[in-house]
């Protein structure tokens, strides 16, 4: 499987491109701005795990402490 995230500022052309995608037979979906950046967190917390420089510990207080903020 093969992601691609693509950002722009004009909704008629986001459009344009989830149709042509879902020609081409590809799944498409629009998200949020809140939505992308915890897509961005997710991938940063993965990232750090699996080089080193986050541990398991920091993790889980980074995600309590985003909880409390709710």
């Amino acid at each position: 499987m093969d992601t691609i995230i693509l950002k722009g500022n004009s909704k008629s052309n986001a459009m344009l491109l989830i149709e042509l995608a879902n020609k081409l037979d590809f799944k498409a979906k629009r998200i949020t701005s809140e939505e992308a950046e915890e897509i961005g967190l997710v991938y940063a917390i993965k990232e750090g795990l699996a080089s080193g420089l986050m541990v398991e510990e920091e993790k889980n207080s980074f995600l309590d402490s985003l909880s409390e903020k709710k």
